[in-house]
């Protein structure tokens, strides 16, 4: 009996094992190559910009919901995962494309650029056609934490397929299209609002 139970569970062990090397590998996306800067360099040098997200996008998954089925259930992709939580990488896009800095010990900024992210993951219509939603709402805050402009931000692109590489690749276009909102949306503030938050003259 001792060797038969030895026997059963090398067996099982094997299986198992066998399983493993057949899974396939998880696939891992990120932005892409970095994004090309929208205004002139050092032009918003003293804002810095900050990304609030909710918990539940500090995880690595891959978000969708069916908007016919079950709208208010949360889902996600099995083999399919971000590089870095989604506000993570949102905001690494938004720093490339304004030029702005990282709020965490940088005196040099006057002002910040917060954007509390609502909404960021795959939505299926139908189970033939999906869209990117990113739904956002920004702040422009002064230096004594007072709001000079808000706005509210939603964005939506079609995925061309409706699976993960589908949904990341629209994920990914409305998050380059925030910025380019962003970066306009900037330009058209009165300087007097501003006050010390306006852009760095260019020499």
């Amino acid at each position: 009996m001792k060797r038969l139970a030895t026997l059963i569970t090398v067996c099982l062990l094997g299986a198992c094992s066998g399983v493993i090397k057949n899974t396939p590998p998880v696939a891992v996306y990120d932005f892409g190559l970095p994004a090309t800067r929208l205004v002139a360099d050092g032009a918003w040098s003293r804002l810095a910009l900050e990304v609030k997200s909710p918990v539940w996008f500090d995880s690595l998954n891959i978000d969708y919901r069916l908007a016919y089925d079950e709208p208010l259930k949360q889902r996600e992709y099995v083999g399919s995962r971000w590089a870095g939580a989604p506000g993570v990488l949102l905001a690494l896009r938004l720093r490339q494309q304004l030029g702005a800095t990282t709020t965490a010990g940088n005196s040099a900024a006057e002002c910040t650029l917060r954007l509390e992210l609502q909404e960021f993951s795959q939505v299926f219509d139908t189970p033939q056609q999906s869209r990117a939603l990113l739904q956002a709402h920004v702040s422009l805050i002064d230096g004594k934490r007072q709001v000079l402009a808000e706005r509210p931000v939603v964005i939506e692109k079609p995925a061309a397929s409706t699976d993960a590489n589908g949904g990341v690749n629209a994920l990914v276009l409305a998050s380059t299209e925030l910025g380019q909102q962003l970066a306009d949306w900037l330009g058209r503030l009165d300087k007097p609002l501003l006050g010390n938050c306006h852009p760095t003259p260019i020499k």
